[in-house]
């Protein structure tokens, strides 16, 4: 949608989630392939466009991102390899076969670091072989209107001029710097009918609270409002994993239980988004976690987006998503090289 506003026109989509890309179809108009990157070439892609090598003026890829992530829950046995980390290489073949004018790459930031380090390596040598010139870094989505600290890293490959990032539009600095102040939560979600834990809202889809058992409600009431955290929980109320980690003289743990503040920006909207127990993200004043519309406004998805699955589905979708103005943002940057 981002990439759509800054005025392109999609030719094509991939991906493996059949219901997303019902959801894709649903609110941009075009039916991705579904399937398995690894088993659609770039031949095919291009077989989809009616355009021959060369000729596609971008493609986005956002490979899976949980092999690289530093909050990767899935665990692997001793000399297991992820296979989603095998994407990015996969991604770098397509890159290969489809041969766009330029190439948009997005993942966390985790995919620079340590081991993960030889992935990105590898891609980007791969791409410069093509004759790609590239230009990355980190990029936070506040700086680009999403009331949401979300870095992630951007990478721009183009096969003319030296590209370069896109400048942010939004500074913590507000008009001083010529730029737009960062967004809060209280701008995104304060028009949003207040509701109890176990409510929904009649009027606006996926506004609806998780019906929290007592004894989480128990620790929620007892959060201050407007930022607290778990540690002025009394004694009596710790979980056993925060006794564990308060024993070990270890400080982890300190977001999850944690409000939001209202004058301030959200964390990174995760796919547990929805759980107060994965991250701080008990609503500022409410006494419940946020709800699916919340953290779609916070990952500035618009209302009008229809998304239609389980409640498992949507906290992935809306986890996974780019926030639209970092994508706009990217779209109309990369205009002037195709």
């Amino acid at each position: 949608m981002g990439f759509v506003k800054a005025g392109f026109q999609i030719a094509m989509a991939v991906d493996l989630d059949a219901d997303a890309c019902a959801v894709y179809e649903e609110n941009l108009g075009v039916a991705p392939i579904v399937g398995d990157l690894r088993r659609i070439s770039g031949t095919e892609i291009l077989r989809h466009t009616d355009l021959r090598r060369g000729e596609l003026p971008l493609l986005v890829g956002c490979p899976p991102c949980q092999g690289f992530s530093t909050l990767r829950r899935t665990r692997l046995r001793k000399g297991q390899r992820d296979a989603r980390k095998s994407l990015l290489r996969v991604f770098g073949e397509r890159v290969e076969e489809i041969l766009p004018k330029v190439v948009v790459l997005e993942n966390v930031t985790g995919l620079m670091l340590g081991r993960n380090r030889r992935f990105f390596r590898a891609f980007l040598n791969h791409v410069c072989r093509l004759g790609y010139c590239c230009e990355y870094a980190v990029l936070d989505a506040v700086d680009y209107g999403a009331p949401q600290h979300r870095r992630r890293l951007v990478l721009i490959g183009t096969r003319g001029k030296a590209p370069s990032l896109p400048e942010p539009t939004h500074s913590n600095a507000g008009a001083k710097d010529g730029k737009l102040p960062w967004k809060t939560v209280r701008e995104a979600i304060r028009d949003l009918p207040p509701l109890r834990a176990g409510q929904r809202s009649n009027r606006l889809s996926l506004h609806e609270a998780t019906a929290h058992s007592k004894s989480v409600l128990r620790i929620i009431r007892h959060i201050p409002r407007d930022g607290g955290g778990r540690r002025s929980l009394p004694r009596s109320l710790w979980l056993p994993c925060h006794r564990k980690l308060n024993r070990r003289g270890k400080g982890g743990a300190g977001s999850i239980y944690g409000r939001m503040r209202w004058n301030a920006q959200s964390p990174t909207i995760t796919t547990r988004s929805q759980a107060p127990s994965c991250g701080r993200f008990v609503h500022p004043w409410q006494d419940r976690g946020i709800t699916l519309r919340e953290a779609a406004r916070l990952q500035s998805i618009p209302d009008e987006y229809v998304i239609h699955g389980s409640k498992e589905q949507v906290a992935r979708w809306i986890g996974n998503a780019m926030p639209l103005g970092l994508a706009q943002a990217l779209g109309q940057h990369c205009l002037p090289y195709v």
